[in-house]
């Protein structure tokens, strides 16, 4: 991974913060709008807490399907992604 650990933490924590900024989410978790945006948003939001997970036990940046580095552009556009450009369409 060429993105350090802290530098991901910050930006999956600004995406987060952005979501629950985005007024998609209520203290409560119950949708403000549509069920299908609390469902994307829902998505989203678990998609960060694994990347965050992968960052604690060493496997961020690390494609889940081929072993590759995914790449610092990749993850600092998509800090939550798991696959690398080449895997992504598998």
């Amino acid at each position: 991974m060429d993105l350090s650990k802290s530098e991901a933490a910050r930006l999956l924590g600004s995406r987060r913060r952005a979501l629950a900024g985005a007024g998609q989410l209520s203290h409560t978790w119950k949708p403000l709008g549509s069920s299908a945006a609390i469902s994307e948003t829902q998505h989203e939001l678990v998609e960060i807490d694994a990347a965050l997970a992968r960052i604690e036990d060493g496997t961020y940046g690390t494609c889940e399907i081929c072993g590759g580095a995914i790449g610092r552009d990749r993850l600092r556009a998509l800090p939550e992604v798991r696959r690398c450009v080449a895997c992504s369409g598998r």
